[in-house]
């Protein structure tokens, strides 16, 4: 089995010069997780993913704690409502992420599974070159057990 079999096919994608908060607007209308970046040829620039709300850990050098930082703001918990309100109006090319783990059409189901257990992903970009072709999750993973 392939990854092309189980894959979505029809990606709905945002450009590089799109805002964090077109891309929130259509991530939350169409319930996805993911929102890949692509360029006018559809190649794959970057993504932002629903972790990307969340923040991340930051390390302070010489602190005793860590802070968090989302959209390139550090902030603590309280400030979190601005973050987002000032992070709306920039533009994606800012903020997605680059170093992509992605798979080809023609892979198979073996190493999907393998890909995403040892990156801890959950749903991974299909491209055909440079070029995005699909996504596959892991609740796609169920239409292969079916069919197995």
């Amino acid at each position: 089995m392939l990854v092309k079999e189980f894959m979505t096919k029809d990606v709905v994608t945002c450009s590089p010069d799109q805002t964090v908060g077109e891309a929130a607007e259509l991530m939350s209308e169409k319930g996805f997780n993911i929102m890949p970046i692509v360029d006018d040829s559809n190649k794959l620039l970057g993504i932002i993913t629903e972790s990307d709300f969340i923040g991340k850990e930051v390390e302070i050098p010489h602190a005793m704690v860590s802070m968090k930082k989302i959209f390139g703001k550090t902030f603590n918990l309280k400030d979190v409502e601005a973050v987002y309100a000032e992070s709306k109006k920039t533009k994606l090319e800012k903020f997605m992420s680059t170093n992509l783990k992605t798979i080809a059409p023609d892979a198979t189901l073996n190493s999907l599974v393998d890909l995403m257990v040892s990156s801890n992903l959950k749903r991974i970009p299909v491209v055909d070159g440079d070029k995005l072709v699909g996504i596959i999750a892991r609740k796609d993973l169920i239409k292969a057990f079916n069919k197995a």
